[in-house]
């Protein structure tokens, strides 16, 4: 199991540790409920270190982007950031990563995506750029990241950095320095609401203690994965290695807002066109539940007495007071509003379609 920096720190602070995706990391420091009703109604602080970070860089890094990623990479601009996919010559879905240009370096990216594919990714990576004039530098082990989230994060990150960031776009960044420590700032997160996200070039303790504790004294609730699970569930957003894998395309996961089919070459590309093409069989939803009961990931769905799907998903939702849920049902079913039965404990509850995130997002 591998190990974030900070983690006695938190251990000696009373939380919760537990396994995720291969790494050892708090889950809750108080509680999931409080630490999720924190991040929707004032700000949240997480540490998101296990995520897998990889910095691109050379006369080819573009064209490895090019190839590798479902969306267009020269539109990205210096600092500035996308959402992608990197999938297989099938069209399976590999992971779902961010890629942000740097600044001040036009051929430098850095690439950030799930701690589960950690290894594959580095492959591929690696694979896919013999011969290319690139360097792929696997960041993981060499920086740290914090995500602060919530609608009070901009106020926070201006005093943090003595410097007004309100006017920052989504998916934006820049490059300062941070008690001396190199660090990229970016408006961005995984929660559905504000929030920002710092890369820190650092494993030290202490100095990474420095900052956590700074941003907790200027207001921030320290949050644990299983908050950050249960936020990203509201909002809809999708977990690679749960919500999606390698059997699934953008199309069944209903990722195309990731994909450009007007880019040629990518890997992938003629398998999601020819999938759009011939339509998907299931499709990814969203499950509100009408009556009570938590849905939970493997939970079957049924319309009638037909098994239509399964829950890939599912958790009490704090803001709504009811269970929500992801999951694959029918593609004729995939309808807003759609009535869909969940089995819980042999029981067959009521929930509907839902198209949407279960709230709304309140990106900037």
């Amino acid at each position: 199991m591998r190990e974030i920096p900070l983690l006695d720190y938190y251990r000696e602070m009373g939380a919760e540790i537990g396994e995720f995706a291969g790494w050892i990391s708090p889950l809750w420091f108080t509680s999931n409920r409080e630490e999720h009703l924190k991040v929707r109604s004032d700000v949240g602080l997480f540490d998101i270190t296990h995520m897998t970070r990889m910095r691109i860089a050379g006369g080819d890094s573009e064209k490895l982007l090019q190839k590798i990623l479902t969306k267009r990479v020269e539109k990205i601009r210096p600092g500035r950031m996308k959402y992608c996919l990197i999938c297989r010559d099938d069209g399976g879905i590999m992971d779902d990563v961010t890629v942000f240009r740097h600044p001040g370096e036009a051929k430098e990216f850095i690439m950030v995506s799930n701690a589960i594919t950690h290894d594959k990714i580095v492959n591929w990576l690696e694979s896919n750029s013999r011969g290319m004039d690139v360097e792929v530098e696997d960041l993981t082990f060499k920086t740290s990241f914090l995500a602060v989230q919530g609608p009070r994060s901009s106020q926070l990150i201006s005093k943090l950095i003595e410097a007004d960031v309100s006017g920052m776009k989504w998916f934006s960044g820049f490059e300062l320095k941070l008690n001396g420590l190199k660090t990229i700032l970016t408006r961005s997160g995984y929660t559905g609401e504000d929030g920002y996200e710092l890369m820190i070039w650092s494993w030290d303790e202490n100095s990474l203690r420095r900052i956590w504790e700074e941003i907790v004294d200027l207001g921030a609730t320290p949050c644990g994965l299983a908050t950050r699970d249960s936020l990203r569930i509201e909002a809809g957003y999708p977990l690679y290695g749960q919500d999606m894998d390698e059997s699934v395309t953008p199309v069944e996961a209903r990722l195309m807002h990731a994909v450009d089919l007007s880019k040629p070459g990518f890997i992938g590309r003629e398998a999601i066109e020819g999938r759009m093409r011939r339509g998907a069989e299931r499709l990814l939803v969203g499950v509100l539940m009408k009556e009570r009961g938590v849905p939970r990931r493997g939970y079957r769905l049924f319309h009638g007495d037909e098994v239509v799907g399964e829950l890939t998903s599912g958790v009490l939702s704090y803001s709504l007071g009811v269970g929500v849920g992801l999951g694959y049902v029918k593609s004729g079913l995939a309808r807003e509003g759609e009535e869909i039965l969940v089995e819980i404990h042999g029981r067959r509850r009521i929930s509907e379609v839902k198209l949407t995130p279960f709230i709304p997002w309140r990106i900037k």
